[in-house]
């Protein structure tokens, strides 16, 4: 008996008016199929919960191939014309119903992992390579092709190792780096949700997810058979590579794990180093990004918070002093003064009454008489210029309403006779 792809030749090699209703139905069902795939997708709808997300995903995915392989099922089981027994509906069939079982694991897989562009691209290498895989079993292509390539052999070392074991290894490295990759997001949005210091959700998260990589990459290997002694040559190469030219990236890798576990630096902490200054919202494995009271983020690496001086703002301690000075006209009431500068800072809500405010006569100039204000507040990374902002405008109207006056600088300059 021939093989379904056999037959399949055989009914286009003839190409009879058998074979061309049967392609005109394919086609047909096919364009429906998209038509219909185009509309659903067309209903999706943005920026909805998790749940309504996934079902989006997976019905939006699974639209084209499963109408298509429903209109071909109605063809195969109605009546029309000879084209029910044909061998290219017999094949198109199946061949539809797994692109749609395919598509709908990948949909859900894919939605699991919005955000990752690595996950996202082995979901669709991997879905594509399964997907030929079944067609070429429905078709019993496969003993043929596996043969050849079980022929084929690859010399790696003083092993050989053949096409069909190499191209098994990739499935099954594939298959687990995904598995791996599933119970890391699941096992890191626990972490997420417990209760435990950020930096150290971060750490074991992290730590997780390199464990499961690594492990799903030697139980692949060792599963088709490849020595894992070959691996000590790569390490070795690794080693040195990492000692020459990696050895600033290993600094980096290095440096954000010894952040983490020593926690001198958290995610939310507000530090000044280089003349930027921000709040911490991401700490990487290589780098971490500030984010400034202005909306600039800046990149920096890991290693420059180890080994340069870095300004830490909230490493036992949030409060921040802030600083401003201001002159007033010789002859002004001084308590009177000082009692409006203590009423405004009182009045400012980002001011924190312990410690206290300070307000001092720094100094007596030709101009006037000088006050150092000192307050301090608890979210430095709110910025400072918006609070001076508001305390001067309420100095300035406590000012007016009171009588006392700014200094205004005063120089007396003397013309001196012109000597001849």
């Amino acid at each position: 008996m021939n093989s379904p792809f056999q037959q399949l030749l055989d009914e286009l090699a003839r190409f009879d008016a058998h074979a061309s209703q049967q392609i005109a139905l394919l086609a047909a069902t096919i364009v429906l199929g998209i038509i219909v795939g185009f509309l659903v997708a067309r209903r999706r709808k943005p920026g909805v919960s998790r749940k309504h997300a996934l079902a989006q995903a997976l019905l939006y995915g699974v639209s084209f191939p499963l109408v298509t392989c429903a209109l071909l099922w109605l063809c195969r089981v109605l009546p029309i014309g000879g084209a029910s027994t044909g061998a290219i509906l017999k094949m198109a069939v199946p061949v539809f119903a797994s692109l749609t079982a395919i598509r709908a694991v990948a949909r859900v897989l894919r939605a699991m992992f919005p955000a990752s562009a690595p996950a996202q691209l082995l979901i669709n290498v991997t879905s594509v390579l399964v997907w030929i895989g079944l067609v070429l079993h429905l078709t019993d292509l496969w003993p043929v092709i596996a043969h050849e390539l079980e022929q084929t052999e690859l010399p790696i070392g003083k092993a050989r190792i053949t096409v069909l074991a190499l191209l098994q290894g990739l499935a099954l490295i594939a298959v687990t780096l995904l598995g791996a990759l599933w119970v890391s997001t699941m096992i890191e949005a626990r972490l997420m949700a417990s209760r435990i210091d950020v930096s150290m959700r971060l750490l074991l998260s992290r730590l997780v997810r390199a464990g499961l990589f690594v492990l799903a990459l030697l139980l692949s290997l060792a599963a088709v058979g490849i020595d894992l002694t070959v691996l000590s040559v790569f390490g070795g190469a690794l080693g040195v590579g990492l000692g020459l030219g990696l050895q600033k990236i290993a600094a980096n890798y290095v440096s954000g794990f010894a952040m983490l576990v020593e926690g001198s630096f958290r995610v939310g902490d507000y530090v000044k180093l280089d003349g930027f200054e921000g709040k911490i919202t991401q700490i990487n494995t290589r780098y971490t990004v500030v984010l400034a009271a202005n909306g600039r983020e800046s990149v920096i690496p890991n290693d420059t918070f180890i080994t340069q001086r870095v300004e830490h703002f909230s490493l036992s301690d949030k409060s921040v002093a802030v600083t401003t000075k201001l002159v007033v006209e010789h002859g002004t009431d001084v308590e009177l003064a000082r009692g409006l500068i203590s009423a405004v800072l009182a009045a400012e809500t980002r001011v924190l009454k312990d410690p206290a405010p300070g307000v001092l006569v720094s100094e007596i100039v030709i101009d006037g008489i000088e006050f150092t204000v000192v307050c301090w507040i608890a979210d430095p990374e709110n910025g400072q210029l918006a609070l001076r902002s508001s305390i001067h405008t309420a100095l300035l109207a406590a000012f007016r309403q009171s009588g006392v006056r700014l200094a205004q600088s005063q120089r007396v300059f003397q013309l001196l006779p012109q000597q001849v």
